[in-house]
């Protein structure tokens, strides 16, 4: 029947509806939308000069540009992929995939993931792009207001002591911190450890304000400099659900 139908209608259908016959297999892929925030890990890696891309679309579909700044707040860009992978680039075309030394990054979104901060760090070695990107949920799920976000990038087991209460980070182990003890003034008193040599070394000491309902993401990392753990603390807003939406 539907043959029939487009054999009578001929020219005078807009091509747009004969798209409605077509077999799902042979119609353009639907993307999905998700919301990014991109964070320099340190202030030489921030640039306003980045292109969000998806290395499966067309040539013909635009890059987003996306400034890798070197703070968080509100500002965000929506992006539209075909798969959970995608590239950022220092030239707005697609060409700028493969140019040597335009390659800023490139990431896997994990399964579910429709909101996320990309934390552009130094380079590895031997790698092809200019930086490494680690992907964080930003979900009020995963990421829920009132809480720290600890990450230890370094490769020494690490202890962070607030006020009377000891968490222990493994190398690589990520943890959320929701219920910090405080002390008068809302705030907790902090010291924190890497097992180096043997022992458990202290690294630093400090307050940490009570995010309220805002969030803290906490980096710990090896310093290339003096190969000592240090930490890095980076402020950012009250969580929010994603406005976009998958399609349907």
């Amino acid at each position: 029947m539907t043959s029939s139908i487009m054999t009578k209608l001929g020219s005078a259908v807009p091509a747009c509806v004969f798209a409605l016959f077509l077999p799902l297999a042979a119609q353009e892929k639907p993307g999905n939308p998700v919301e990014l925030r991109l964070l320099a890990f340190q202030p030489d890696l921030a640039t306003a000069d980045a292109f969000i891309q998806d290395p499966a679309a067309t040539a013909k579909t635009a890059p987003v540009k996306a400034p890798v700044k070197s703070y968080l707040n509100h500002e965000f860009v929506t992006v539209i992929l075909t798969t959970k992978q995608l590239a950022v680039t220092a030239k707005g075309d697609h060409d700028s995939l493969t140019r040597t030394g335009e390659l800023l990054g490139e990431a896997t979104l994990p399964e579910g993931v429709h909101s996320a901060i990309l934390l552009f760090l130094p380079a590895a070695p031997d790698g092809k792009a200019r930086c490494r990107i680690l992907v964080i949920d930003d979900s009020k799920r995963a990421f829920p207001a009132g809480s720290f976000r600890v990450t230890n990038l370094s490769p020494e087991p690490v202890r962070i002591v607030l006020e009377d209460k000891t968490y222990q980070f493994k190398p690589g182990e990520v943890q959320l911190i929701t219920d910090a003890p405080v002390r008068a003034g809302n705030q907790s008193g902090m010291k924190a450890f890497a097992f180096q040599d043997n022992s458990w070394q202290r690294i630093g000491t400090g307050i940490w304000p009570h995010p309220g309902k805002n969030r803290v993401l906490q980096v710990l990392f090896s310093s290339p400099a003096t190969n000592q753990v240090q930490l890095r603390a980076y402020d950012d807003i009250p969580p929010r659900e994603p406005t976009a939406k998958k399609p349907r």
